[in-house]
């Protein structure tokens, strides 16, 4: 029997077995930089006949194209004509990525290879209602799109992040695995447990939009492109105008039986929210003196605490060691390789990292490595990109029938 016939040791119609040949040569371009017919057979394990009926189709569809050889050094090129090389077209598909929060609202658009193409913010009243923040993100998206010269209709899949703890109505979910649903658990955006979030940014978009929460997104961007690359499990500290954190098993959002993993600012003996509430008086008060408008104030008592003035020091130090109580109780439970230390007051360096640490350490069983994000304003977004890239991806290797 042919292998085309026992495709992985699978026998029925040739109809099924085709098609699990397509995706097995998609998956395939997907996961190199190009492909030779040779090499196409080699990976899917199937004769050159076959081989080249997939590549032919795969080429109709425009989900594939030919490419230039990889460039390689005249003493190893062999005599005669080189072989042709083929890649996957990134630009056949793109995804979105939104994040609204009490500050801003913010889109990303990526090809399906997650090259990014364009980004776009916008500042926002903390106190908008929901109506008018939703319509603003639905804005900054579709201006995103008008950068990267997309328009709605080239977008293939969109995610957002947003403040607050998302409610799964049942099962275990990974935020990978495409849309949580819309129930939304406390938020600190004004009006947002009343009104139906995914589904009023799909009808603004015209396409579905999975909803997840912004930290958990914010730790995928960070295993995806940060300083967490090469690490698969991962505890992520959120320390921006709020705190959260959310935690990554095997490279992959743990979500947990409702949504709520890593939700342990809930928890009032940790401290979270008076230490919080204690860092935005004191940048207040130093908005208030220097004439700055509101949305600064991390950075601000940063700065201040730099030039060692003793009560922004204080504030800093008291609020680096209760978020450092949260992250201990989060890698007593999991014991991870590294805690990442991510969003707006990260950026203070080693001012925030020196007494995080040392709590740390202080109630940690076992040496843990501490390192500081490397993603910026835009991690949000781009985890959401992250969300709906594998949600598209899955789509187009999904096998129906299999």
């Amino acid at each position: 029997m042919s292998q085309d016939r026992a495709h992985g040791g699978r026998m029925g119609d040739s109809s099924l077995l085709r098609r699990l040949n397509l995706a097995a040569a998609l998956g395939a371009f997907l996961e190199a930089e190009s492909l030779t017919l040779r090499e196409l057979r080699a990976v899917v394990g199937v004769s050159r006949p076959t081989a080249e009926d997939l590549l032919a189709e795969l080429l109709t569809e425009g989900r594939v194209e030919e490419t230039q050889p990889p460039r390689q050094p005249s003493s190893t090129r062999g005599a005669g004509r080189p072989a042709r090389h083929f890649r996957f077209r990134a630009e056949s598909g793109y995804v979105s990525g939104l994040d609204i929060g009490a500050h801003k609202a913010m889109a990303v658009v990526t090809d399906l290879r997650g090259n990014t193409l364009a980004a776009h913010r916008v500042e926002l009243d903390p106190d908008l209602a929901a109506p008018e923040r939703l319509r603003a993100a639905i804005e900054t998206a579709r201006n995103c799109w008008n950068q990267a010269r997309l328009a709605p209709a080239d977008i293939t899949g969109v995610a957002c992040g947003v403040t607050g703890a998302l409610r799964a109505a049942e099962g275990v979910h990974d935020v990978r695995e495409g849309p949580v649903g819309s129930g939304l658990a406390p938020y600190s955006l004004p009006g947002f447990t009343e009104i139906d979030v995914a589904g009023e940014l799909s009808a603004g978009l015209g396409t579905p939009v999975a909803v997840a929460n912004d930290v958990k997104l914010a730790a995928l961007a960070e295993h995806w492109k940060g300083a967490a690359r090469e690490h698969r499990d991962i505890v992520y500290m959120f320390a921006g105008h709020r705190a959260g954190a959310g935690v990554l098993i095997d490279g992959q959002v743990h979500q947990g039986r409702h949504g709520a993993a890593g939700e342990i600012g809930a928890l009032p003996m940790l401290g979270w929210e008076a230490a919080v509430d204690r860092l935005h008086a004191r940048g207040a008060a130093l908005a208030a003196a220097e004439g700055v408008g509101p949305g600064r104030e991390g950075e601000l008592v940063i700065a201040s605490a730099a030039r060692q003035d003793p009560e922004s020091l204080e504030v800093l130090i008291a609020f680096a060691e209760v978020l450092a109580r949260g992250a201990a109780l989060l890698a007593l439970a999991v014991d991870p390789e590294v805690i990442v230390l991510g969003g707006g007051m990260s950026r203070g360096g080693a001012i925030i990292a020196e007494p995080f640490r040392r709590e740390l350490a202080r109630l940690t069983l076992v040496p843990i490595g501490v390192i500081s994000s490397t993603m910026g304003a835009d991690s949000v977004a781009l985890g959401a990109a992250r969300m709906a890239l594998d949600t598209v991806l899955a789509d187009l290797l999904a096998v129906p029938g299999s």
